[in-house]
């Protein structure tokens, strides 16, 4: 398609993105590393589900990998954002990235 301005692509390496967040110390004790059930009492009659690696299906996709691996998800998003105060009234549409692995609370 034709533009009325040249298209500037940035952009920065997804292996390098998610290896500077695992290595972030902002979430050094806030990462799983294995998948986990969580009861509401001892006789595990209610499996409470508030993450995503506390559910069924990260426990199953955990069960079939080797032992000493690790499941690792991850969480793309793409938003459409007006820039407008510095850029005369441009439009970007950041790739926003998360892990599975870190704790929501």
């Amino acid at each position: 398609h034709a533009t009325k301005l040249p298209v500037i692509l940035y952009w920065w390496d997804l292996i390098e993105c998610i290896a500077s967040i695992f290595n972030h110390p902002l979430f050094h004790n806030h990462m799983d590393f294995t998948s986990h059930k969580v009861y509401t009492m001892v006789q595990k009659l209610s499996q409470v589900y508030t993450e995503w690696m506390a559910g069924d299906h990260a426990w199953d996709m955990q069960s079939a990998l080797p032992c000493g691996a690790t499941l690792f998800g991850t969480i793309l998003s793409l938003d459409k954002t007006c820039i407008t105060t510095l850029t005369g009234d441009h439009v970007a549409h950041p790739l926003l990235l998360s892990l599975v692995n870190i704790h929501m609370s």
